[in-house]
């Protein structure tokens, strides 16, 4: 039966957006998908740890492990952003409309028994967010514009590849679907063609010169959704058509994955140094972390795909808990680096957990973001690719610099007034903070879930 309460909810949740706009207050909405939300998260989490088995939902849905796993991080960071939205968002009853549809995207792709429901998925969650953007503030017609038309590319690029592969597998079906290796050069080409409409969405390098302009011109709670679940998403699509689908090109995605995840980290990190606002700075930062997430796609092993899982969860919270703080000391118009000196005098806590969220996302010890990257870069020396793995050490050396420069900034001496966070900010920095503190301490139940997650998808 649980497997019904997760679509019965996710329906619920679309079924609030719908009704948004017919009354309800916007209270009234919040707490109703909260409730859904926290209620989402339960079920997931009951289902991971009750049963070890999967099984196909009228050839819809399949509801593994695995699946439950993405529902329950899924779940836990549309809470955050929905909190973020509702304090924020210049139209929350609009905005959650749209939102509704979004998530029902989202889940579409976690739960996907064939590759319809991924594209579907796919589009509905993108399309979505690009109206977002658009709907906080008209201005932002650029950013919103760039979302869709790389929206557009993607599912084109991914419908051709699909037309390529079809002819040597029987059907759509994610499971019950085996690619004859042996067909044509044609398998090869549309293997490189999903790989590269699926890297739209997941921003690696070279497929995402527009995301800092769409990162920039967002408002920062939907940046904040794009680059913690959205594109999180795009991996889960990716690790269910790679791993499960295309098994058969295990070595040809290893080379692939190896290659992206090389320009990928370097473009990142590299273009980051010279940022100096805040956000765009934190946009390219995030290109690199999912440079980093590459990697375990590259060792294509199950220590491999269990590291990036972990890697995923980790870069979620830490980079809508930055990103909640970014949107705060925007609204009191701090948007560079040099507008950052003296924070730490300004409020304290705010600037200890920025420190921290960046501490991780270096990947030092104590932090949820060392235990991510150090079963990243054993999962590529495991596999043998030393040299990637001194690529991917050589990439968090150099990004010490960007994180570094705020960090000095915000304990500069400067006097200046107090500022006092949002109560709303303050929420989800909190648990953003807890998660990426306690999950560095105390790994294992989190490795073990991937691990599990992992063993089901291989």
């Amino acid at each position: 039966m649980l497997d019904y309460a997760l679509i019965l909810l996710a329906s619920l949740l679309a079924l609030t957006g719908i009704a948004a706009n017919f009354g309800i207050s916007k209270k009234g909405i919040y707490i109703t998908s909260s409730i859904i939300l926290v209620t989402m998260i339960i079920v997931s989490l009951f289902f991971f740890l009750a049963t070890a088995t999967s099984y196909l939902f009228d050839n819809l849905f399949y509801i593994s492990p695995a699946s439950t796993l993405f529902c329950l991080l899924v779940s836990a960071t549309l809470v955050l952003i929905n909190t973020l939205a509702y304090g924020y968002s210049t139209d929350y009853k609009s905005f959650f409309m749209l939102f509704s549809f979004a998530i029902f995207g989202m889940f579409l792709v976690i739960l996907a028994a064939s590759l319809v429901s991924i594209i579907l998925g796919i589009e509905l969650m993108t399309i979505s967010t690009a109206f977002l953007i658009l709907l906080e503030k008209r201005s932002n017609i650029e950013s919103a514009m760039k979302l869709f038309l790389m929206s557009i590319l993607s599912i084109a690029t991914f419908a051709f590849s699909i037309a390529l592969l079809l002819p040597f597998a029987p059907n759509l079906m994610l499971r019950t679907t085996s690619i004859n290796v042996f067909g044509s050069g044609i398998t090869i080409l549309g293997l490189i063609l999903i790989i590269g409409a699926l890297a739209l969405e997941a921003s690696l390098f070279p497929f995402n010169l527009w995301i800092p302009d769409v990162y920039e011109g967002a408002s920062s709670h939907i940046t904040a959704m794009l680059a913690g679940i959205n594109k999180k998403v795009a991996f889960i699509a990716m690790i269910y058509i790679l791993f499960i689908l295309l098994i058969p090109f295990l070595a040809q995605i290893s080379l692939i994955m190896a290659i992206l995840a090389t320009f990928t980290m370097f473009f990142g990190n590299l273009v980051a140094m010279v940022q100096k606002n805040v956000k765009r700075m934190f946009a390219y930062s995030s290109i690199s972390q999912a440079g980093y997430i590459a990697l375990g796609f590259a060792a294509a092993t199950e220590y491999g795909i269990a590291a990036s899982i972990f890697q995923i969860f980790t870069h979620s919270f830490m980079i809508i808990g930055a990103f909640a703080i970014v949107l705060w000391l925007e609204s009191k118009n701090i948007k560079t680096i040099d507008d950052y000196e003296g924070l730490s005098s300004r409020n304290a806590p705010t600037a200890a957990a920025l420190s921290i969220l960046m501490l991780s996302m270096i990947g030092i010890p104590m932090t949820m973001g060392f235990i991510g990257k150090f079963l990243l870069f054993s999962s590529v020396i495991f596999s043998g690719m030393f040299v990637l793995a001194l690529i991917a050490i050589l990439n968090s050396v150099l990004s010490i610099y960007y994180y570094a420069k705020v960090i000095f900034a915000m304990y500069m001496k400067r006097e200046k007034a107090p500022l006092y966070l949002s109560k709303y900010v303050a929420a989800v920095v909190l648990i953003c903070t807890i998660i990426i503190i306690l999950f560095g301490v105390y790994p294992e139940p989190l490795i073990n879930a991937s691990m599990v997650a992992s063993s089901y998808i291989l």
